[in-house]
């Protein structure tokens, strides 16, 4: 099955893929720079005053950064490669730039900023909207993203709720819970569900690399980490791969009803 629109061989889409990677790279570096930026106090809670981690350098763009460089010019390029010369592209590449920054603040400082979610939302219900008028890839009818956000938002919050009955504790960010919503916006209904099982996967595979490597690290291995960069990365293999998600479910629910 060929998910690509682009030809491989034409001249044009040579020159838009390096076009993408070059865009990605620069991007990247932009990234660093404006996280270094931007106000301490958008890196820690509301209540909270901001501690020496975020008043200083955060961000130094060494192997980390040339790393990142590299899979978000990727993922620019496999997004080309699905959407070809069209706004799906435009709108993708703000999407995700905006999840690769919520997914460097969540790791390091595991907050999500605020500013960064209403920006997404607001390109979200752009995507949203041209989608819908357009390919209606994601979005077939005008609940659909409504519907989405709700459902995205809504089930990370109802873990909370019964994380607080069983554990008396959180057991999910409000952060995470604001930006499922927004990105429910874009993907829509029932497509943000198949975003949160991406996550799911992605996580417990990075849950199984950690007890793994603490069984032959030397020293003690910190077990905890954000939900949100997974969220992200679920959310932008369900961007670029909706089309094989579709067919596999199609596939499934056929066999089900022999």
């Amino acid at each position: 099955m060929n998910i690509f629109t682009l030809n491989f061989t034409d001249i044009s889409t040579i020159i838009f893929l390096a076009f993408l990677i070059v865009v990605g790279v620069l991007l990247c570096i932009a990234g660093y720079k404006l996280l270094n930026a931007v106000p301490a106090r958008w890196l820690c809670d509301y209540n909270e005053e901001p501690d020496e981690k975020v008043l200083g350098i955060r961000y130094i763009y060494k192997k980390s950064g040339i790393i990142t460089s590299a899979l978000f010019a990727l993922v620019l390029v496999l997004s080309g490669l699905v959407y070809g010369f069209t706004l799906y592209t435009l709108f993708l590449t703000a999407i995700i730039y905006l999840l690769l920054l919520i997914t460097m603040c969540d790791w390091k400082f595991t907050i999500i900023p605020d500013q960064l979610v209403i920006a997404l939302g607001v390109f979200s219900v752009g995507f949203a909207i041209y989608d819908l008028c357009t390919g209606q890839r994601f979005i077939s009818t005008w609940w659909s993203p409504l519907l989405g956000g709700l459902c995205g938002g809504g089930a990370l919050y109802l873990v909370n709720v019964i994380s607080l009955l069983i554990f008396r504790k959180m057991g999910m960010g409000f952060g995470d819970v604001k930006l499922m919503a927004a990105l429910g916006i874009a993907l829509g209904f029932p497509n943000v569900f198949w975003a949160l099982i991406a996550a799911i996967v992605f996580a417990f595979i990075y849950v199984v690399f950690l007890l793994v490597y603490s069984l032959f690290a030397k020293g003690e291995v910190s077990r905890y980490f954000p939900f949100g960069p997974f969220l992200c990365i679920g959310s932008v293999c369900t961007f670029i791969f909706i089309e094989p998600i579709n067919q596999l479910i199609a596939w499934y629910i056929n066999l089900l009803t022999f």
